[in-house]
């Protein structure tokens, strides 16, 4: 598994990383109502409805220590690593990277039969706050970038957030939230699967992976570790 992250003047990247993030502002920030649907193995998974959607939200939760934000962000920006840790995702690949914290991603997810699978293409930025030093990553779904796939239900309506903030015994609280409308109506099985155990075990698969000696060593080049 290899990562290409350009090392470029720590200074300029950064100031360039805050312009980008200045101002951006995402619906699943919104305060909601959360309703615990699994705790277990330090990891929570809540769900929340949505105004104006049918679809409900899911956040996943942990603590995770001695791992540097730094690291976070390299695993997660390793778009080909993601079906060795991410539940459901079978590809992915980086279809432009725009610089070093910014890039439109495909992703494929193997849905269990006899559901048919989704793709999507996701424009994903990352941001830091150069006080409390909060690493964010906001994905949305985009159109237009890729032509669709034979057999693949090309999902048009997702957002999800990566954020990892650092606490004051040195761990860091990695969450996860996302909002997803899967194209079409899906079992109640299939709902459950997609809102609690795909949620929970890709944060233990973060959990896991993220400590390769790949990713702690890696240096993204726009990230400031405590």
């Amino acid at each position: 598994m290899k990562m290409q992250h350009l090392r470029t003047n720590r200074l300029s990247i950064f100031a360039q990383f805050l312009l980008v993030s200045m101002g951006a502002s995402s619906a699943l920030a919104a305060e909601a109502e959360w309703e615990l649907r699994r705790d277990r193995d330090g990891i929570q998974v809540y769900t929340a409805d949505v105004e104006g959607s049918p679809h409900d939200a899911v956040r996943s939760v942990t603590v995770v220590s001695g791992v540097p934000l730094s690291a976070m962000v390299a695993l997660i920006d390793d778009a080909e690593a993601c079906p060795e840790w991410a539940d459901r995702c079978a590809e992915s690949y980086i279809v432009e990277r725009v610089s070093e914290h910014e890039a439109y991603i495909y992703t494929h997810n193997d849905m269990p039969f006899p559901i048919r699978d989704r793709d999507v293409v996701a424009h994903m930025q990352w941001s830091q706050d150069p006080e409390s030093l909060v690493v964010e990553l906001n994905s949305r779904s985009v159109s237009g970038k890729l032509e669709e796939v034979d057999g693949r239900l090309r999902l048009t309506d997702v957002q999800v957030q990566w954020r990892f903030e650092p606490l004051d015994d040195g761990s860091v609280r990695v969450s996860n939230q996302a909002h997803v409308d899967p194209g079409s109506s899906l079992p109640g099985w299939v709902t459950n699967i997609l809102l609690v155990d795909t949620p929970f075990e890709t944060m233990r698969g973060f959990v896991s992976a993220v400590r390769a000696p790949e990713y702690l060593d890696a240096d993204p080049g726009f990230i400031i570790n405590p």
